[in-house]
């Protein structure tokens, strides 16, 4: 793939400069809606790891990340 010129650089983010401007709750959907795909692709081990580790009980974190109290359980054996 061909790199743009340093020339079409700055005009590209000068033009995506102007655009966030002028339209600052596109971006602000953009944000949450990638920051959700992100948060949606850590595997559920995880995020059920991460969470015992911050204090949830394993039934918080069940009903959370809707899976059961077994699978919560499964998960947090896991080396």
């Amino acid at each position: 793939m061909k790199e743009l010129s340093e020339a079409a650089r700055k005009l590209r983010n000068e033009a995506q400069k102007q655009w966030k401007a002028k339209n600052p709750e596109k971006v602000k959907q953009y944000n949450i809606e990638y920051w959700e795909r992100k948060a949606n692709s850590i595997p559920i081990e995880q995020r059920a790891k991460s969470m015992y580790q911050t204090g949830h009980t394993q039934r918080a974190i069940a009903r959370e990340l809707n899976i059961s109290l077994g699978a919560v359980n499964k998960y947090l054996k896991q080396a």
